[in-house]
């Protein structure tokens, strides 16, 4: 990885957006180039369930079609995905770590970190060099994060997290915040209470990726048709079935299909994923209106 610059506030080239954070930090380090026209933080639990990490690299793909960066902050788990779904894009990401530069944490994202360089993005480090890695490090660290974004979503946070932790910050710093709800993953999952909390707390919903960039004043990427011969396994196409144009409830959808919970609930998720199906109001989903 290339030699990275030492800056401290009284450098001409110490990140603007970094004046904010109170109190000043004394040193960062980066590797990289810290502009962008738009910048979108994603974070998230280091423990995913397998449908929030796959969401997460949808997201970070969308945003940086839209022509935006994708920051968070190393770590394993929603972090990563938000990373390599960025890189796998095509797109620029950038990485806040929770130490100072020489200490590589998690010691395993070495490669993520030199790729996430490669393609054109940039690491920072908001701390002294030789700085280990400390619980109350990482919650200054996501101040950071979120003072170099525009705007922060959260997906899949427990009660307490580090995710709530950035939340918080986006409060202080009036930054826009965003959450994946539950739905239609299991809303009585221990995982997602801290979603649930933000979304109280004034967090908008995030169900669906073309209205997220809308709202965020990102372009729409233009996206071709699904190829007609696309494979869906039983429970899909059962669900597909007892949808229409017109909005039904999860429960209705269940009981129409006359399958497990948990069955259906996957396949929705994996349909919105997949822009086939719309979820709205909350609860609620229906097929795409057609153009």
């Amino acid at each position: 990885m290339t030699t990275p610059r030492h800056l401290t506030p009284e450098h001409a080239d110490y990140p603007a957006r970094l004046r904010v954070i109170e109190p000043p930090l004394a040193t960062i380090s980066v590797v990289g180039e810290l502009t962008a026209p738009k910048t979108v933080a994603i974070v998230g639990t280091r423990h995913p369930i397998p449908a929030a990490a796959a969401f997460a690299r949808k997201l970070a793909g969308a945003i940086v079609e839209s022509g935006a960066v994708v920051v968070s902050g190393g770590a394993l788990g929603i972090d990563a995905a938000a990373h390599e779904g960025a890189l796998d894009r095509g797109g620029r990401t950038w990485v806040v770590a929770g130490t100072g530069h020489g200490v590589l944490y998690p010691k395993e994202h070495g490669p993520l970190f030199d790729r996430v360089v490669a393609e054109g993005g940039a690491v920072v480090w908001p701390f002294p060099p030789g700085t280990g890695a400390h619980r109350a490090r990482f919650l200054r660290r996501n101040g950071v994060l979120v003072a170099l974004s525009d705007v922060l979503v959260i997906i899949q946070a427990r009660l307490p997290s580090g995710a709530l932790n950035a939340a918080a910050w986006a409060r202080r710093l009036d930054r826009p915040r965003w959450v994946v709800c539950p739905l239609p993953w299991d809303a009585a999952n221990p995982d997602f209470a801290g979603c649930q909390l933000e979304r109280k707390a004034g967090a908008r919903a995030l169900t669906s990726l073309d209205d997220f960039l809308t709202a965020t004043n990102l372009p729409v990427p233009l996206r071709l048709p699904a190829p007609p011969e696309v494979r869906r396994n039983p429970t899909e196409t059962r669900v597909l079935r007892a949808l229409s144009t017109a909005p039904r409830h999860v429960e209705e959808v269940v009981v129409q299909c006359g399958l497990p919970y948990p069955e259906v609930v996957t396949a929705l998720l994996t349909l919105v994923l997949e822009d086939v199906l719309v979820e709205g109001p909350e609860g609620f989903f229906h097929q795409r209106n057609p153009p």
